[in-house]
């Protein structure tokens, strides 16, 4: 199908989002990862190169399905790895969430409580999170967990191979299996990941039940070409001494000179 094509089946309002933005078209990793979430009820990973566009590729689908709903509740958690992490894909998905009043909380440690209340007490939208703080959630706010997440219909994992074979990772998924049976929603899954070597581990991981209900979507191999710059500096004692030589190097005279 026809990146156009793709790009039709976004809401009105996140197309014209992305005409404001500049974006002169969708990547190939973006407009797969539409068709996959709006035609089909898999869940998903996304598996493409830093700065390749995978949380646009995840949340373009997503805020064209929950704009339209205003249900009081979380429609879709961000859960990343770190902090400063959070706080950046924060601004890429709130500016995204431009002119749609969809509105994106985020929430852990350093996040001001006053967004932690308006969360709480008027759930909608996007929720970006760690996952100590869902489990602060739970042991916190557990009267206000089916307030929060009754309608949620989308989990995103950022930097998915992070967590898997790990303690934090069984963790996550602890923590998520807890979430899912909140949701009247069919809750769907999707990993985001720049390392993924394992297509199979990453389905079985994903969603451990029926991992043929995963489906993985790679972003294209290519030729990246870096560029840098290698600058050297000389010691003080090393200059004196270069210019000493220089010096007396002039001052030398030929036996013509001499004479």
């Amino acid at each position: 199908m026809e990146p156009k094509s793709a790009f039709k089946k976004l809401h009105p309002l996140i197309q014209k989002q992305i005409y404001r933005m500049g974006w002169e078209e969708l990547r190939r990793i973006q407009y797969d990862s539409i068709l996959a979430i709006e035609d089909t009820e898999n869940h998903i990973v996304i598996s493409a190169s830093t700065a390749s566009g995978k949380t646009e590729a995840a949340f373009l689908p997503i805020l064209s399905k929950i704009i339209d709903e205003h249900e009081k509740s979380i429609r879709a958690i961000y859960v990343g790895p770190l902090k400063a992490l959070i706080n950046d894909q924060f601004r890429r998905i709130e500016d995204l969430c431009n002119y749609t009043e969809v509105p994106v909380y985020k929430w852990h440690g350093d996040a001001s409580q006053a967004d932690k209340r308006k969360a709480r007490t008027e759930p909608s939208g996007v929720l970006l999170i760690t996952p100590e703080s869902i489990e602060s959630i739970f042991k916190n706010h557990s009267s206000r967990l089916k307030t929060m997440f009754s309608d949620l219909s989308f989990i995103v994992i950022d930097e998915m191979h992070s967590f898997i074979g790990n303690e934090r990772g069984a963790h996550l998924k602890s923590l998520i299996h807890r979430l899912i049976p909140i949701s009247k929603n069919n809750v769907r899954l999707i990993g985001l990941s720049a390392t993924l070597g394992d297509d199979e581990l990453a389905k079985i991981w994903l969603f451990p039940n029926n991992p043929n209900l995963v489906s993985v979507i790679k972003g294209e191999k290519g030729d990246r070409s870096i560029k840098c710059s290698i600058k050297g500096y000389i010691l003080k004692r090393t200059a004196n001494l270069m210019e000493s030589s220089i010096l007396e190097e002039q001052s030398i005279k030929t036996p013509e000179d001499a004479k």
